[in-house]
């Protein structure tokens, strides 16, 4: 989040896309809404293209949902969870109907899917990688909208950036939302030979 000087806040909407089903990105988001400091909102949106109806779900007891996603993010920390489901055609009438019913005023909303994508406009696109497991169709465009990679084949948790150069202020977010210092981003940074832009406070 980011509080400008005449008093209005920046809602941060990040998205958290993956190569498949199994890459991990609902743990990432666990991680991330620990690490991540204010009001949070977190929507996993799954398209299944033999729906014909849109399945909603916005959750915020954690009791009788301990195991479901939304029961994970709810556990994790955020205020209100959701859970979409429906074809592609339908997904962004469902993605309007969870917005319009929740409450404004969140630090961050939390996207996980890889077709959410093109309804949302992001502050930050994470996409995880594992070249060790199957690829869906939806991972490539997906891939190719991230800020950055993730790269877990491996065994490691490597970071790519998928562009040539980062603002200033999405450097700072991406330091909170993998909860290491300003100095870490930086470095990574540097060694990547990315550009760092609008940085004023000479912070990198």
């Amino acid at each position: 989040m980011f509080i400008n000087l005449k008093g209005g806040i920046y809602l941060d909407k990040i998205i958290v896309s993956g190569q498949c089903s199994k890459i991990g990105k609902t743990k990432f988001i666990e991680e991330t809404i620990n690490n991540l400091c204010g009001k949070i909102f977190a929507l996993k949106a799954a398209v299944s293209e033999d729906k014909d109806d849109i399945i909603i779900s916005v959750e915020e007891d954690l009791k009788n949902n301990e195991e479901k996603d939304t029961g994970r993010y709810l556990k994790a920390g955020v205020i209100k969870a959701a859970y979409l489901k429906s074809n592609l055609n339908n997904l962004a009438e469902g993605i309007d109907k969870i917005e319009e019913n929740i409450e404004k005023d969140y630090d961050y909303k939390i996207y996980e899917g890889n077709n959410i994508i093109d309804f949302i406009n992001p502050t930050f696109v994470i996409f995880l990688k594992n070249d060790n497991l199957e690829k869906k169709y939806s991972a490539d465009k997906a891939s190719r909208k991230a800020d950055i990679i993730i790269d877990y084949s491996n065994g490691k948790k490597d970071i790519i950036f998928n562009t040539e150069s980062i603002i200033c202020y999405k450097a700072h977010l991406l330091a909170d939302i993998l909860g290491v210092s300003v100095g870490r981003i930086g470095k990574l940074l540097n060694e990547a030979d990315i550009k760092i832009k609008g940085c004023q406070l000479g912070l990198f």
